[in-house]
């Protein structure tokens, strides 16, 4: 991978973990449990805690993306990054700009 290749992917990251880092900091109202008290109906209860849980499953989903995302930028820095975990072999520019966290090849990831 070339100097300029890294750095366009240094960049894509830093973008990313900037946009999760937006969307964890919005105060999401679908992630607030209803109180029992508030009177919507059965379905309706169910269908808000569903629609809880999902939002709650979609903000563990983006906060597990920018741990990835921060661990490639410390292997970025290290010097370590773009080679596979297992076989050493260098990881494809091409996967890496489409998953930059992706820590191993795609022959080791069959």
């Amino acid at each position: 991978m070339t100097p300029e290749q890294l750095v366009r992917i240094r960049l894509q990251v830093e973008k990313r973990i900037a946009e999760i880092d937006v969307f964890l900091a919005e105060d999401d109202p679908e992630s607030k449990p209803v109180a029992p008290d508030v009177a919507i109906g059965r379905l309706s209860r169910l269908e808000s805690m569903q629609s809880q849980q999902m939002s709650l499953a979609q903000r563990r989903r983006q906060r597990e993306e920018k741990e990835r995302l921060e661990n490639a930028l410390d292997r970025i820095k290290k010097g370590a990054y773009g080679s596979c975990a297992y076989c050493l072999s260098p990881i494809s520019y091409e996967r890496l700009e489409a998953m930059p966290d992706a820590v191993v090849c795609v022959s080791c990831a069959r």
